[in-house]
């Protein structure tokens, strides 16, 4: 029998939330299945960010090693084993993409960037430079750089012994006594840095994430840099998933790089719902240089991602924007898009024309300014106004060159291209909007994963979508050695189409080209001495060089090129100013967004005492998205306020929005809207004050006449619960008002309690009072509510306290 483990590359994503599988978020396993949830909650009842969790499955697979179903828990036994390690500490700094200056045979880089050297790679050193490896200078055989590399001990979980924390150290010490040579040195202990927890799960396995922990050994070092801060650590990890299988007293190890699987942890995806222009699983079609026959669901996916990226960057929102393009078409003209005849081909001639070439054949789009700035005038500046997308690219160092500018790859544009031509079959269908499409796609999807031989590849597949595909400055969660072909020990096509007549590049069988034990115990610590350069990628590719153990993966060295401390390089890169204000371009806005329409606006666009015009001022009021949690400015590196940002990154991730899909309710806005919930916007508040107690007093004011008035916003009403008023907090009291309790949601009246009989001169409290279906309409949603008492007969007034109940 034949076993493989699916999804072949996993990632979970940091969080402060507890692990446990109640607690936390898992990776997608269909593509596109999430696209228009809205009701996903990513914080949990105290307000912490869930971890996003990755679940694993053992799949049966035929002679040919193709996925025929799951593992069957009632009949097996599955013992599985985790190793990850953390090498950031122990790598090189990262300046750019080191393989800019290699050619390369894949579809994922220009050639350009060889033949024109539009932006080299530049020479790298290492991180931590004061520890050295001795031999490089004396006759000492220590290598002190060693405990650089955080690497727990494998960990294994079963049915037996069924969750494990994968624990960790930083300095490592390797010496028998578990002591730190480096610790010592700085008179102190190593730090515990935990990389993770695994569970056993009814014969699959979990992954949880770190806790997103990033500190100084020496607390005064301030992380200063977007990427290379020595003295710090972090918890992102990767590494290998293997497992035993038993059936009938035979066991097979499933632990060879055609069927272990891989897991890296990344930063949080703080836009779960909104994808990469260019994800990592159209980088890695790219590497295999496949031929493709055009259909709409290879231009498509390119086309919406831009078109959704609205929700997250107001370039993406306001105009010149892809969204407005698509928003004024009219309703003949939307057919033009997915309709190949000659009619049509102007609209989609002048759409391909928006995009930037990635051979790069011009140079005078606008210069994104050096960190390294001077008192001289810029001369010749671009004046072409800027191509698609708005974002930076591989060569962000390089003033003036036009890799300055993300192009998506040659892969995705050789479909442009022929889409433009007309080179593929009409839909045959009468679509108005762009989010129509995205539900026929979506079906399409989910259908597929019904199939179990298809299922494990779309696994492996939603996965990669969640990843970017470029550029690479170094990237959010992987880089840019994921675009070359040597990463991978498979990648095949598996199935040319994911149903007939949507291929979406197929799917593929994709492994991590990893090291065999006997090859990572004498690889795991290789470097290239004191600096890392261009020249040692060129070499590193030749599969007879000695260099080519670059390529043979080990525990720690996808994620070895990422910055650190995580949250630096994930936060460091927001908005780029030019000289204009329109469009003002963005770096990861799908992962880390830039600008976002906020939980309170939604709240204030339902409230029906409002003016249509004032809502859709509200709604198009975009505010920068690190203003959800108060960790200041933070932009491009050439910019001012960039330092204090870095700082503060490091101790507001958990607290900064994440956009999430919500029902608008609102008339003149999208019926789902993305909109950024913060840790302060706690969902599962059990008892919420309304208004409180009064004692009788005479009455001031001539009835009907309000007396006393509460708001409380941004109160969450969750669907599947029953909602009481009562006077006591643990919702056994009775209630009164004399003489009128009147409750609004979003300015409409929802209750209005007459508790004196019809002015009888006698007040009749009543008990707790199921208002669950008052407030049905308004469920699964932040809303405001505003309660009044009413002196409706004169004479007193009085009123216990208000307090809303939800069991």
């Amino acid at each position: 029998m034949n076993f493989k483990i699916y999804p072949s590359i996993g990632i979970a994503r940091m969080g402060n939330g507890p692990a446990t599988k109640e607690d936390v978020v898992f990776s997608p396993e269909v593509p596109w299945a999430n696209l228009y949830e809205t009701g996903e909650e990513y914080h949990t009842a105290d307000g912490a960010l869930k971890k996003q969790a990755q679940r694993f499955y053992i799949y049966e697979c035929d002679d040919q090693g193709n996925p025929i179903r799951k593992l069957d828990a009632n009949i097996s036994q599955v013992e599985w084993t985790v190793e990850v390690a953390n090498k950031k500490p122990f790598w090189y700094d990262f300046n750019n993409s080191l393989d800019l200056s290699v050619n390369t045979d894949n579809e994922n880089l220009s050639s350009t960037f060889f033949t024109e050297k539009i932006a080299p790679g530049i020479s790298t050193s290492r991180r931590n430079p004061n520890v050295l490896d001795q031999k490089l200078i004396n006759s000492d055989d220590q290598n002190y750089r060693k405990e650089l590399v955080n690497c727990p001990a494998p960990v294994s979980v079963s049915s037996s012994n069924q969750k494990q924390k994968i624990g960790g150290q930083f300095p490592f010490p390797l010496n028998p006594e578990g002591k730190s040579k480096i610790a010592k040195a700085m008179h102190m202990e190593s730090k515990s840095v935990n990389l993770g927890t695994v569970e056993h799960d009814n014969g699959t396995l979990i992954f949880y994430p770190g806790d997103g922990v990033s500190a100084a050994l020496n607390p005064s070092d301030l992380n200063t840099d977007f990427a290379d801060n020595s003295n710090w650590y972090d918890d992102i990890c990767d590494g290998r998933i293997t497992a035993k299988v038993t059936i009938d007293g035979k066991t097979y190890e499933v632990n060879d790089p055609k069927s272990a699987a891989w897991i890296a942890t990344a930063p949080p995806d703080y836009a779960p719902q909104i994808q990469p222009l260019a994800t990592m699983y159209d980088l890695i079609c790219g590497t295999s240089n496949d031929t493709y026959s055009t259909d709409f669901s290879l231009v498509f996916p390119v086309l919406y991602r831009l078109y959704r990226m609205q929700w997250v960057n107001a370039s993406d929102f306001l105009a010149p924007s892809f969204r407005e393009i698509i928003d004024q078409l009219t309703t003949e003209e939307f057919k033009f898009l997915y309709n190949s005849s000659d009619e049509a081909q102007p609209l989609r001639e002048k759409i391909f024309s928006l995009f930037r070439n990635p051979a790069y054949a011009y140079t005078n789009e606008p210069v994104i300014p050096s960190k390294s700035t001077t008192d001289i005038t810029n001369i010749g500046s671009g004046t072409e106004e800027l191509k698609y997308p708005f974002y930076p690219g591989d060569g962000i160092n390089y003033p003036g060159s036009p890799a300055q500018w993300f192009a998506i790859p040659p892969i995705l544009y050789q479909q442009l291209e022929s889409w433009r031509d007309g080179n593929f079959e009409s839909l045959d269908f009468e679509f108005t909007t762009m989010d129509e499409i995205g539900h026929y796609y979506q079906n399409i999807y989910i259908q597929a994963s019904k199939d179990e031989t298809k299922s494990a590849l779309l696994m492996t597949r939603a996965v990669l979508e969640t990843l970017y595909g470029g550029g690479f400055h170094p990237g959010v969660e992987l880089t840019w050695p994921m675009r070359h072909e040597q990463m991978y020990s498979a990648n095949n096509l598996t199935f040319k189409n994911v149903t007939e007549g949507a291929s979406f590049f197929g799917l593929r069988e994709i492994r991590i080209a990893s090291a065999t034990k006997n090859e990572q115990s004498e690889i795991f610590y290789n470097d290239f001495g004191f600096q890392m350069n261009s020249d040692d990628v060129k070499a590193s590719l030749n599969p007879s060089n000695k260099e080519n153990w670059l390529w043979k993966t080990t525990p720690g060295d996808l994620t070895k090129w990422m910055g650190i401390p995580w949250q630096s390089d994930a936060g460091s890169c927001q908005k780029v100013f030019l000289d204009s204000q329109y469009p003002i371009p963005a770096w990861w806005a799908a992962n880390l967004p830039v600008d976002v329409l906020t939980e309170e606006s939604l709240v204030k666009m339902q409230d029906t005492t409002l003016g249509d015009e004032t809502k859709q001022y509200i709604y198009a009021n975009r505010v920068p998205w690190l203003m959800t949690s108060d960790t200041g400015y933070v932009g491009y590196h050439a910019e001012g306020g960039y330092l204090n940002g870095l700082i503060n990154m490091v101790y507001k991730w958990k607290d900064v929005g994440v956009v999430a899909g919500r029902n608008a309710n609102v008339n003149g806005v999208p019926e789902i809207v993305y909109v950024a919930s913060d840790s302060k916007n706690v969902k599962d508040k059990l008892v919420i004050f309304l208004g409180k107690e009064i004692t009788s007093r005479p009455v001031k004011l001539n009835p009907p006449s309000i007396f006393y008035s509460n708001v409380r916003e941004m109160v969450w009403l969750p669907s599947g619960k029953e909602i009481f008023l009562s006077s006591t907090k643990d919702g056994t009291g009775d209630v009164s008002v004399d003489d009128v309790l009147e409750l609004k949601i979003n300015g409409n009246v929802v209750l209005n309690q007459d508790f004196s009989n019809g002015c009888s001169g006698k007040i009749t409290p009543l008990p707790p009072m199921d208002i669950t279906e008052n407030l049905k309409p308004y469920s699964n949603n932040f809303v405001t509510i505003e309660v009044s008492y009413i002196d409706k007969c004169g004479g007193y007034e009085s009123a216990t306290n208000m307090y809303l109940i939800i069991k």
